[in-house]
């Protein structure tokens, strides 16, 4: 078996089958898609059956409840050489020969393609200033996570990640994609970026990330912290992880702190920023950045100008609130 999609499904009945269809397996028989029904209550079970009868490719399985423990189910049934991962109400494209022949000239790496967020195309390619240098792209990677740390759009090495025996971290909630990503990219040897968009993703309002969360400023701090053990043993990563840790810091802010405007919001802002992994972050933000959209806010925040800052995440939920309608 050439490729292995991982599926994981929780009530997608209106998009499921899209979603096995765009993975090319009724056109390849070295393709195969294992679609792991995570504690699914509509008719997301019946309709991956209905597929699995017309395709012996097509896997059907089950998982406990989270992402994390769908995935891992997955990769311990493939049988691919390669594994890429597509969420069930995304959709895959241009799996053609043109990948193929990359994909069999690659040893211990990853591929990244570009994507389709919406109705914008995100092109790493062009955005990769150093394609050619495995530390130049991590560090990239950690200072954009929003665009690069996504576990989709991404082509792994089954042997690499069973044999270092890389799975998904189910004790985490948020950010789980982007610390399983870290992990395997530090023991890749080469990482190759093809100029093709191979994957679309939906924008949608009910997805994890944008649905209101108590819970979710603890999660993404449970993830950095994870993260930043994950890192420990490479000190040249060092900066680039406070970056990250910002661009964390804003997604906090846009799809929780700011989601209920009202009094708390300046308050927990102000707290947020006063703790010792924040505070260390916002050191590396200086006066030039000021015209640096992403990091203005938080350059606000550094100088404790907090109701400035505050404004700019309020325009943010509503720009996303637009964007996902």
């Amino acid at each position: 078996m050439f490729l292995s999609v991982i599926i994981p499904a929780y009530n997608c009945e209106k998009t499921i089958v899209r979603a096995i269809k765009s993975t090319g397996v009724y056109l390849n028989n070295q393709i195969e898609v294992i679609v792991i029904n995570n504690g699914s209550t509509d008719n997301t079970e019946m309709l991956i059956k209905k597929e699995r009868k017309s395709n012996k490719n097509i896997i059907y399985a089950e998982s406990e409840n989270g992402v994390s423990n769908a995935r891992n189910k997955g990769i311990e049934m493939s049988r691919g050489n390669w594994i890429t991962f597509l969420d069930a109400d995304d959709c895959l494209q241009n799996l053609d020969n043109k990948l193929r022949k990359l994909l069999l000239n690659i040893g211990e790496g990853l591929v990244i393609g570009n994507y389709l967020a919406g109705k914008s195309i995100i092109n790493l390619y062009s955005m990769t200033k150093n394609k050619d240098n495995c530390s130049s792209i991590i560090n990239q990677m950690l200072k954009n996570p929003t665009k690069y740390m996504t576990v989709w759009g991404k082509f792994y090495r089954n042997d690499l990640i069973k044999k270092e025996n890389i799975r998904f971290n189910n004790q985490l909630k948020y950010s789980e994609d982007s610390e399983f990503l870290i992990r395997y990219v530090l023991l890749c040897k080469q990482i190759q970026f093809i100029n093709d968009n191979i994957y679309n993703y939906t924008l949608s309002k009910d997805s994890t990330v944008r649905s209101y969360n108590p819970q979710m400023i603890y999660e993404y701090e449970k993830a950095i912290f994870q993260i930043k053990k994950d890192l420990n043993k490479y000190p040249e990563y060092e900066n680039s992880f406070k970056i990250f840790i910002l661009m964390q810091f804003n997604l906090m802010m846009v799809h929780n702190v700011f989601i209920k405007d009202n009094k708390e919001s300046i308050v927990k802002l102000k707290e947020l920023c006063k703790k010792d992994y924040m505070n260390n972050a916002l050191n590396i933000v200086k006066v030039k950045d000021i015209f640096t959209p992403r990091l203005l806010p938080l350059l606000l925040c550094k100088y404790h100008f907090y109701v400035f800052a505050a404004s700019i995440y309020k325009l943010r939920v509503i720009q996303n609130n637009k964007n996902t309608k």
